[in-house]
């Protein structure tokens, strides 16, 4: 049996299980960008970061950290894109302060130059 077209776009069209995590490979290396493993891969990876989704390399170091977190932010923004429109189209459940706490952190996290030089170290 083989799939259709609509299948096959909808698999491509899927991102990579959220959270997403930026890792510092050292001084002088790219940030990797992590996603989380489903349940069954931790237990099959224990001491993996997660899966490989992005390297950023240093073009310059001002913007290395700060692309590796807004890449690293990329899933919970589009979730949070897709509830303010929810909330918009008058299709949400949640009050105007419930969506707008929930981009604020998520645009907090995106942008948080107050952790810069603290990404984790690939373990």
């Amino acid at each position: 049996m083989t799939e259709s077209e609509d299948q096959v776009q909808n698999k491509q069209w899927k991102s990579s299980p959220a959270p997403w995590q930026a890792v510092s490979g050292g001084e002088s290396k790219p940030i990797y960008i992590y996603s989380a493993y489903s349940e069954e891969d931790k237990g099959r990876f224990p001491y993996s970061n997660g899966r490989l989704i992005a390297a950023v390399f240093d073009l310059s170091s001002y913007s290395q950290d700060g692309n590796a977190r807004l890449i690293a932010s990329a899933p919970e923004l589009l979730e949070a894109v897709k509830d303010a429109l929810d909330f918009l189209k008058g299709e949400s459940p949640d009050c105007k302060h419930v969506v707008i706490d929930k981009l604020e952190r998520v645009k907090e996290k995106a942008e948080d130059t107050q952790k810069r030089g603290k990404i984790n170290n690939e373990s």
